[in-house]
């Protein structure tokens, strides 16, 4: 009876630990995880909307929201959602509180990667601009505040000696620069996105396009001003009349959540993402070529200790 006892009270013990997340060695699901994304008509919405389905089957309680890679930041670090997509180049910023952030933001870490976003920036082939200094006093959409392409696509602006104020921009997701450009209402639109993008691929369908290259002292100068930027190319043919690659520069796309986040949870969702790669690539075209070892990497910030523990585990992570 004593020994009944004994073995009793240790199974409660460790069902305590596994439900508190001490303990479990294979992690333990999460009770819900809202995620934050990008824009409607953007690569990141779509692809939450896969993300959350992938939850969802491994028994997760799961959704995406309309989102942006700087306001996301903001979002999940207030408990307002458990998990968010940002870019490496907004950690730093958020984390030192410089602009557009009024206050540091420490309380973000690492799950993993899913691969570079692009810098895109197109006009119509008709308008005669072949580069971004051209863009001056022309109506341009750009994206909300709050989201990455517009820091990017100011940078980029400053980098040309230019600023926002120089042209006439209007703000909307990427399906609404999309349409603003086939209805002939902007000369172009920008987009820091996974490639190929929905709604690039939209608009070059429609309309004879150009995109604007990001090179030489112009990118040199992005990397200064940022330096969570890289070099980077859109491949020849990624779309439609774009029959040589175009330099641009890119910055790594994040999987983050709360630093509060237990580690049993950041754990089970970086298990979760490794042991579902195939369902994870079918996404989205732009993940078809990830491996392991791209998704165990969080450049610009701090790994989750759960999530790296899984990492260390798999021999991906010293």
């Amino acid at each position: 009876m004593r020994r009944t006892i004994v073995f009793a009270g240790m199974a409660v013990a460790l069902g305590c630990a596994v439900l508190n997340g001490t303990t479990s060695a294979q992690g333990e699901a999460p009770p819900q995880l809202t995620i934050f994304t990008g824009p409607q008509g953007g690569s990141w919405y779509a692809m939450g909307g896969g993300l959350a389905r992938l939850f969802q089957e491994a028994g997760v309680r799961a959704s995406s929201e309309v989102g942006g890679g700087v306001s996301n930041i903001a979002v999940v670090a207030a408990g307002r959602g458990e998990m968010g997509f940002t870019m490496s180049v907004v950690p730093p910023a958020a984390a030192r509180g410089q602009p557009p952030f009024r206050q540091p933001i420490t309380n973000i870490r690492g799950i993993g990667t899913l691969g570079p976003n692009h810098v895109h920036i197109v006009v119509a082939a008709d308008s005669g601009i072949t580069s971004i200094a051209e863009l001056r006093g022309r109506r341009f959409a750009s994206q909300p505040v709050g989201n990455v392409t517009t820091e990017a696509f100011r940078l980029a602006l400053e980098a040309a000696g230019m600023r926002e104020e120089d042209l006439e921009i209007t703000r909307g997701g990427q399906g609404y620069g999309a349409a603003q450009m086939k209805d002939r209402r902007v000369v172009g639109f920008t987009a820091t996105t996974l490639a190929p993008s929905p709604a690039f691929l939209e608009v070059a369908q429609s309309l004879d396009v150009r995109f604007l290259p990001i090179d030489g002292d112009l990118r040199a100068r992005m990397r200064q001003l940022n330096p969570g930027f890289r070099d980077g190319e859109l491949p020849a043919g990624l779309y439609r009349g774009q029959v040589e690659a175009v330099p641009t520069v890119v910055t790594d796309q994040l999987i983050f959540v709360r630093a509060e986040m237990s580690d049993a949870h950041a754990y089970w969702i970086a298990r979760t993402l490794a042991e579902n790669l195939d369902k994870l690539r079918n996404i989205h075209v732009s993940l078809a070529g990830l491996q392991l070892a791209d998704l165990a990497q969080a450049p610009g910030v701090e790994f989750h200790p759960g999530a790296a523990r899984y990492w260390r585990e798999k021999g991906l992570l010293r």
